[in-house]
């Protein structure tokens, strides 16, 4: 069957933000006067903002409260996504061939409109989206399909009828517990998991511009 809607997660998936992640890390950890621990990234890389908070005041002794930790943060990180993030390779071209199809495109994210919206806005992006889920909005993360369910309801589709691109394993495993096809997109910050990522993806990517992904529409 050809596809009617493709649903997005946008960290390391549509957009390339591992450096940013990164910088937030280092800035974060240089404001206690702290070197960044060895395997933190990949330690909190799998939680929630608020669960990887609470694992930060842990191992730092941080005073502050895990929410006020993750206000910081989120701070933080809208600065560099409304100022230096940028899509992954060939995301806008997919978004317009889409377009052109009348495929319908949506967000599924753990992030808050707030750091996302002006990243969108800067790149031209905002307008190609006719549903913005996020894991806020389901009070469960992508280790459940809820997120994903959500944006499909607001696109006025079926799960057998969307695509789900992700870049993580336990958003593509959820995705596809649920009905969804799942496209899987490699980033550097799950480079790790590659090889299962491909196992439970009908179609694995390097980039978004792989003339693979556009014959599930068209």
């Amino acid at each position: 069957m050809k596809f009617k809607g493709a649903i997005f997660d946008l960290d390391g998936t549509l957009l390339d933000t591992m450096d940013v992640w990164e910088r937030v890390d280092e800035e974060y950890f240089e404001s206690l006067s702290l070197p960044v621990p060895e395997g933190y990234a990949l330690a909190i890389r799998d939680m929630t903002m608020l669960q990887a908070a609470e694992y930060t005041k842990s191992v730092t002794g941080a005073k502050e409260d895990a929410e006020s930790i993750c206000a910081l943060w989120r701070k933080m990180v809208a600065r560099h996504y409304a100022e230096e993030v940028r899509a992954k390779e060939g995301g806008l071209e997919l978004l317009d061939a889409l377009a052109r199809g009348g495929v319908k495109a949506g967000i599924a994210t753990t992030l808050t409109e707030e750091t996302y919206l002006p990243a969108l806005k800067r790149l031209g992006i905002e307008s190609k989206f006719c549903a913005k889920a996020s894991v806020r909005d389901v009070g469960r993360g992508k280790g459940f399909p809820d997120v994903y369910l959500h944006a499909a309801a607001l696109m006025g589709l079926k799960p057998q009828e969307c695509v789900v691109f992700e870049d993580i394993l336990k958003g593509i495993n959820s995705a596809r517990s649920a009905g969804f096809c799942t496209v899987g997109v490699y980033d550097r910050s799950s480079a790790a998991d590659e090889a299962a990522i491909r196992r439970a993806s009908m179609l694995y990517v390097k980039d978004l511009s792989d003339p693979e992904i556009i014959k599930l529409f068209v």
